[in-house]
């Protein structure tokens, strides 16, 4: 209510107060929060022209949202951010009711938010309903589908698609920047007057009460007349059924809040898409400094070659991944790797460099990278398929019935970030992994204790050409920091084990991380034989419960 009392200038200096409190909030929490500067100016608009929470805005990514929840009554909890009894780093219905749907992911907002607007119209509402996307999120296959079905539909609905890379094609460097200027943003607030609107909406009855013919040539006309004022791939969401409107500059608060306000008013108008162009470098140099800073103590160098040397920083399972994929990439020029989810992890730049034409990153686009590594390994290649754990479980379906397990194909699924997740919140959790890949009749599952486990798994899966296997390792950090880097050696197939200790009366079987960790315990309980299982098949009769990246099972011996 505050908010929608203030003035055009005011609103520009909350949006510069509210960068300062997020730049200082996040420093001292070591967040990611780029997409929420991008997005300040986005926000403040929407909180101004819309009235949440009887008004629906629904957010894709959680890393956009942490303006919106600094306005939203969260300001004072920010610092909590991600922490135990804290602030989710996500949307969350539960936390407030300025949030009407919870995301983890990425490309659900459009399919809710449609969701919610159908119910609306059946209840005779009249609410708007406002859903947030990202470049990110037009990778996933679910974002078009919702946009089709939203098209045929032709419920009133606001799509945003906050463009902070300057183009609609994933790959920025190689898309053409789109411009904004003083005749794209007259453009966009034409195409959003309602005058305008109901001009098109009666032209279009008057072409269809002449003849079937004029109308089709009439609508050519307003698609290349739109496509020329337009970006390239603009006409994409008019092909699916949404208006499209833009672009529009993400940090001018007047242009934004004067479009968006136009957007509010059309009733029984349809879906619409309005396209925000923002720059997530939008910020103090002090927050750039900090960043580079970052990126150094990292291990990262200032041309973006990953630094290795020991000791610098603390090291990861996906660090000791990575190093044996490149060993085996080097000796197999088979070997590919595709990678999905969310944010690529540092480590896989050193493999993405040393064999750029080898590696593949698909975004949030989980089960068409499932598919994609069946395809490569149906063509000769050995597919290294890393996906997190929480993010595996969207693209089961192609993983199980269809594409790879049935048909037996070796695709060698890396399972990264399993087990409990810590600070990356509930929905992140990699808990069910384990139980829904055992399961399978021709899946091959391991788990290593330790990164040399994990360099014998690499080179196991690199060797095994009949049937998939996966194998899983937690986020946190190695105890070692000082292993060599060696070639894995193949392990023997199905039901290898390692006796470490035998006793008369218990047998606890391990499998992963946890088993090294009760091992610290032996000394304690001397009745107790411990066995680590490295890789097993056909284990769906075992009771398994997930723990911390691994599971245990305790039986009399």
């Amino acid at each position: 209510m505050h908010l929608k009392n203030l003035t055009i200038k005011e609103l520009k200096l909350l949006a510069d107060e509210i960068r300062s409190e997020l730049s200082s909030i996040m420093s001292r929490t070591q967040r990611s929060f780029k997409a929420s500067l991008a997005a300040v100016e986005l926000t403040v608009a929407l909180h101004y022209v819309f009235h949440a929470p009887v008004d629906k805005i629904l957010w894709d990514a959680g890393e956009q949202t942490y303006a919106h929840k600094i306005l939203t009554g969260r300001r004072f909890l920010m610092p909590t951010l991600r922490q135990k009894n804290g602030l989710s780093g996500f949307t969350s219905q539960t936390e407030s009711e300025y949030d009407p749907f919870g995301a983890g992911h990425g490309c659900n907002s459009i399919s809710a938010g449609l969701g919610m607007a159908v119910a609306r119209d059946i209840k005779g509402k009249r609410e708007c309903v406002v859903t947030v996307i990202s470049n990110g999120t037009t990778m996933a296959g679910q974002v078009y589908e919702a946009m089709s079905n939203a098209g045929y539909l032709d419920s009133n609905l606001v799509v945003i698609l906050n463009d902070s890379c300057h183009s609609l094609h994933p790959k920025i460097e190689e898309g053409p920047k789109t411009s904004i200027n003083a005749l794209s943003s007259t453009l966009s607030r034409l195409q959003s007057s309602k005058s305008f609107r109901k001009f098109r909406e009666a032209a279009k009855v008057v072409t269809k009460r002449i003849g079937r013919g004029m109308h089709e040539l009439a609508a050519k006309v307003d698609e290349y007349a739109r496509g020329m004022m337009g970006p390239l791939g603009s006409t994409l969401f008019e092909e699916l059924g949404l208006y499209y409107i833009g672009p529009v500059d993400g940090h001018n608060i007047e242009d934004l809040i004067c479009v968006l306000q136009e957007v509010a008013s059309l009733d029984s108008m349809g879906p619409v898409l309005v396209h925000v162009i923002t720059e997530e470098n939008q910020g103090s140099e002090h927050d750039q400094k900090r960043e580079t800073e970052e990126k150094q103590q990292e291990g990262l160098s200032l041309n973006g070659t990953r630094s290795f040397s020991y000791g610098e920083h603390c090291r990861t399972y996906s660090d000791c991944l990575v190093e044996a994929l490149v060993l085996e990439a080097e000796k197999d020029k088979d070997i590919v790797v595709v990678h999905a989810g969310m944010e690529m992890d540092s480590s896989l730049q050193l493999f993405q460099e040393r064999f750029s034409d080898r590696f593949f990153d698909v975004g949030m686009a989980e089960q068409h990278a499932v598919t994609f590594s069946a395809g490569l390994s149906c063509g000769g290649l050995k597919p290294f398929c890393i996906i997190p754990s929480t993010f595996l479980q969207r693209a089961y379906d192609q993983v199980v019935v269809h594409d790879v397990d049935r048909q037996r194909i070796p695709v060698r699924f890396v399972i990264t970030s399993a087990g409990l997740v810590g600070s990356d919140g509930a929905l992140q959790c990699g808990a069910f992994d384990i139980t829904f890949m055992s399961c399978l009749p021709n899946m091959i599952v391991m788990a290593p204790s330790d990164e040399d486990e994990l360099m014998h798994m690499v080179a196991t899966a690199a060797q095994i050409d009949d049937q998939p296997v996966c194998f899983r390792y937690p986020r946190g950090a190695l105890v070692r920091t000082d292993y060599p880097i060696c070639s894995g050696t193949a392990l023997e197939r199905l039901a290898k084990e390692k006796f470490l200790l035998r006793a008369k009366m218990l047998l606890y079987l391990g499998m992963g991380q946890w088993f090294k960790t009760v091992s610290k315990l032996r000394p304690f309980f001397p009745s107790l034989a411990l066995m680590s299982l490295l890789l097993m098949q056909d284990s769906a009769s075992l009771l398994t419960s997930s723990f911390s990246g691994s599971f245990a099972i305790v039986m009399p011996f």
